[in-house]
């Protein structure tokens, strides 16, 4: 057995190789790279990076080489170093035609723990964590890639851990949900959904963790990452699922946000240091419905930078929705809105600014237009938009960087509704029947923007404080205010649209709920140089409570602790 290992090592050896970096290599939102850049960025005063991400390689180096014109000392260099470092190329195995391979494991165990399970509070579901579903690491994640020169790159990923849902949790239909019509999507009120409302174990138990054996409640929604990327010097192409995101939230951003478990798109970029343009053309499941419709988002977005203080983008949506793809429809530099086919599109519009002040002082915001009266239009269906402003601020203090934020969105009722065509999604999960033989699926419904929808009114303070290559500590406090109006309103009713009109929370009833939440992870690279991986621990206190505007009282008090740890680590 031995003279065979080594025959294969001798084999493979000529074969291994630290590659120059891949180009068109996608970076995933969940690296450190980007908060990274943005801290330093923002302690430099030299703006913001592309909001518009994730980044490829290419990019993420052109951003980097930005910063590399500025003096650079003590933590930044150190933060400069830091984010070079991540951005080489891993070893793969590499051959002498540009091909080049890599496969790379990574473990977690994670541990949950909350106060509350009471089920009449109702803090049962993924909706009522800090550290949600889409948080949670699974046990276990092969990831694959390859790589062809500086021109191809495609991966794609493998897990093993718990669904969203168990066999044996409580799980409802649309009708006894007492939803009548999800965003339009469907009126097929036996359709089994996973929702805030349901009952899910891993959630409500006081104690569990994602330590799964084998089981029939395993996650069968992956890859969670899948994409085909090409490109050149300054231009990509990307098909695939992952996450994507457009904006300078730290709550949620108004036309793509990554609160969503993925997303699954074909996108063009083209970049320069003043400029970036990006369209986008984002699929849909259909399989909630027996119609015979598809849905797709199409999107282009224009980003500009006249100053490296000044950032400003604008960008058109649209949701598509018919029986047959016409590619006429398909072209990006068309005004989507001048299409004039109410009965198969809604259009949004939306802009974001931030600027610069000065060295760690960011102002920013964001304004997107889902339906307006125009002179000469009647009022017919509701005014719709959302707001959001922010302030930020981060300075060197000691061996790391403290930044804080104090930001606001504002949403009015009706912001992604309308009859026929909304701005929401549906995925399907699946899962194992008892007997193993045989499949049950349930529906989420979610916002594609942002998280909370509209009817809303949110703040949020945050504070943190990182330490290159070492780790981070963090703190924050939020307060939602959420009216009536949500994805399953009906908002469709006899004769026309139901106008709620420019009036926030015009039901009775406003929902608060109110959140503090301490963070912290310690990187472990340097306690053990071969090994890559972190510990990190979340605590969330969870206030809520519902006021009567007849009244004028608040009442149905609840809270819940909750406190989630893990460990990660990379081979």
């Amino acid at each position: 057995m031995k003279r065979v290992m080594c025959v294969v090592l001798l084999i493979l050896l000529p074969l291994v190789g630290i590659l120059a970096v891949q180009e068109q290599q996608i970076i995933p939102l969940g690296s450190p790279v980007y908060a990274d850049m943005d801290d330093l960025y923002l302690v430099l005063g030299i703006g913001t990076p592309s909001d518009s991400r994730p980044w490829s390689m290419n990019e993420a180096r052109a951003i980097l080489s930005i910063a590399s014109r500025q003096p650079l000392s003590g933590v930044t260099k150190q933060l400069y170093d830091q984010i070079a470092s991540n951005l080489e190329a891993p070893v793969r195995w590499s051959f002498g035609d540009g091909f080049s391979g890599g496969v790379y494991l990574d473990l977690a165990g994670e541990f949950y723990a909350h106060s509350n399970t009471d089920v009449s509070d109702g803090f049962t579901s993924y909706e009522d964590w800090g550290y949600g579903f889409v948080d949670r690491k699974p046990l276990a994640k092969l990831r694959l890639d390859m790589a062809v020169s500086d021109f191809f790159y495609t991966y794609c990923d493998l897990q093993y851990g718990y669904g969203i849902a168990r066999y044996d949790d409580e799980l409802s239909t649309l009708g006894e949900s007492g939803h009548s019509l999800v965003g339009a999507l469907t009126e097929d009120t036996s359709l089994t959904i996973v929702d805030g409302d349901s009952i899910l174990s891993q959630y409500t138990k006081a104690f569990s963790n994602n330590l799964i054996g084998p089981s029939r409640d395993f996650d069968f929604q992956w890859p969670k990452r899948a994409i085909i990327s090409v490109g050149g010097s300054q231009w990509n192409f990307t098909m695939g699922r992952d996450k994507l995101e457009w904006g300078n939230s730290h709550i949620g951003n108004f036309v793509y946000d990554n609160h969503v478990d993925f997303q699954e798109y074909a996108r063009f970029t083209v970049v320069s240091e003043y400029f970036k343009y990006e369209a986008v053309d984002m699929f849909f499941d259909t399989s909630y419905s027996d119609d015979e419709f598809f849905r797709m988002m199409m999107s282009h977005r224009l980003e500009f930078r006249p100053l490296h203080k000044i950032t400003i983008a604008v960008s058109e949506n649209v949701m598509y929705k018919d029986t047959v793809l016409d590619f006429r429809f398909l072209n990006p530099a068309f005004i989507y809105h001048n299409l004039n086919e109410r009965s198969k599109f809604n259009a949004l519009a939306h802009l974001e600014v931030s600027y610069t002040a000065m060295p760690g002082l960011n102002v920013y915001g964001q304004f997107c237009l889902d339906q307006a009266v125009a002179p000469n239009e009647n009022d017919s269906e509701s005014t719709a938009w959302g707001a959001l402003a922010g302030i930020e601020y981060a300075t060197t203090i000691g061996k790391g960087i403290y930044s804080t934020y104090l930001e606001g969105v504002m949403t009015l009722p009706c912001l992604y509704r309308r009859d026929g065509i909304d701005f929401v999604m549906s995925r399907r999960y699946a899962g194992l029947e008892a007997s193993g033989n045989s499949h049950w699926y349930t529906q989420k419904f979610d916002y594609i923007g942002f998280p909370y929808g509209g009817d809303t009114l949110v703040f949020e303070w945050g504070n943190s404080y990182r330490v290159p290559s070492l780790g981070k500590i963090g703190f924050s406090l939020s307060a939602l205010l959420h009216g009536e109006v949500d994805m399953y309103t009906v908002v469709c009713t006899t004769g026309g649209y139901a106008n709620y009109g420019s009036t926030l929370f015009l039901g009775d009833v406003i929902y608060h709920t109110y959140t503090a939440t301490l963070t912290g992870e310690r990187e472990l690279k340097d306690l053990v140089s071969w090994l890559s991986g972190k510990v990190y621990a979340q605590i969330d206190w969870i206030v809520r409570s519902d006021y009567t505007k007849a009244t004028k009282t608040f009442d149905n008090f609840r809270q819940d602790l909750q406190c989630s740890m893990g460990v990660t680590v990379s081979l």
